[in-house]
């Protein structure tokens, strides 16, 4: 609290930012605690050091999540750094978007079971999933943790982030996801595998955008947020659903921006002999968030 108040007599900040500094200065506490002798900082034992070094980084526009080392995602902690997206509020509707297929799906299935007892069924539906640029794992972690009985396989390009995915998992007693390094545009990815559902935050900012984009996005890692074409990951991950990754009846489910939705259902339109019941569904903010498609029974 000292550093806090010598902070606001100084006038390096100010009331209407006080909780980001009490985080920040918790933070610093915290690191001063853990590494109080291999800190890169001028000052690695000194609080003040410390935490002056985050109110810098803040002011530089380094997001307050990876400043503090976590961010909220489903009512739940996650650890985060710059090798991963911060989880977004925006992704939870996926979350709930797949909750509501399979609650679809077993309500029609279970039509002579009483509502109430449908539920039980759902929760120990036992489907194989996977998840295409897992980032901090947010998504197949909170899966897990809804589907305990649920086969999870988490997948990304980065080494870095399956890192912190992997502590994610931990923290979050997720034994059971199993990570994949790969790339997507490898033929050799997954071969000869296939699953229940498929779920992806591919990147989707045109490098044209860059310049418009808010300065905080630049610390987050670049290969998770742009491509070019914008729509490249989709093509792919719909090509190598409907070939083989995709079970029938399967789900692929995507998030998206609010200004490709369309063309995303435009693809699945395309592709109409292999995917029916597509959907798109609004965010907390009613834009279009998340897309989805069901994939046909194929009669060989």
């Amino acid at each position: 609290m000292r550093s806090l108040n010598y902070l606001f007599r100084r006038n390096i900040i100010n009331s209407s930012t006080t909780n980001v500094y009490r985080w920040l200065l918790a933070r610093a506490q915290y690191l001063q605690r853990l590494y109080p002798s291999h800190l890169s900082y001028s000052k690695s034992k000194s609080l003040f050091g410390i935490f002056r070094s985050l109110i810098n980084q803040y002011h530089r526009n380094v997001p307050i999540d990876y400043l503090c080392g976590s961010a909220m995602f489903f009512n739940r902690l996650f650890i985060v750094n710059r090798h991963v997206l911060i989880p977004r509020r925006d992704s939870e509707c996926l979350i709930r978007h797949v909750q509501q297929l399979y609650e679809q799906d077993t309500n029609s299935e279970f039509l002579n079971i009483p509502r109430k007892r449908r539920l039980q069924y759902f929760l120990v539906l036992e489907k194989s999933i996977l998840e295409i640029g897992t980032g901090s794992g947010c998504l197949s972690i909170t899966l897990s943790r809804l589907f305990p009985n649920w086969q999870i396989h988490a997948c990304d390009i980065s080494s870095s982030a399956l890192r912190v995915a992997r502590n994610n998992a931990y923290l979050h007693h997720c034994h059971s996801i199993q990570f994949h390094r790969g790339d997507l545009f490898d033929s050799a990815f997954l071969q000869n595998t296939s699953f229940n559902l498929i779920i992806s935050n591919p990147p989707y900012i045109p490098t044209d955008e860059v310049p418009y984009c808010d300065a905080g996005i630049f610390h987050e890692p670049s290969i998770a947020l742009f491509v070019d074409p914008p729509l490249k990951f989709y093509s792919e991950i719909i090509h190598r659903a409907k070939q083989e990754w995709l079970n029938d009846h399967g789900y692929l489910v995507f998030e998206c921006s609010p200004f490709n939705a369309h063309q995303i259902e435009q693809l699945f339109i395309e592709q109409q002999q292999y995917f029916e019941n597509v959907q798109v569904t609004l965010d907390t903010n009613q834009l279009l968030r998340v897309i989805s498609a069901k994939k046909k029974q194929i009669f060989v």
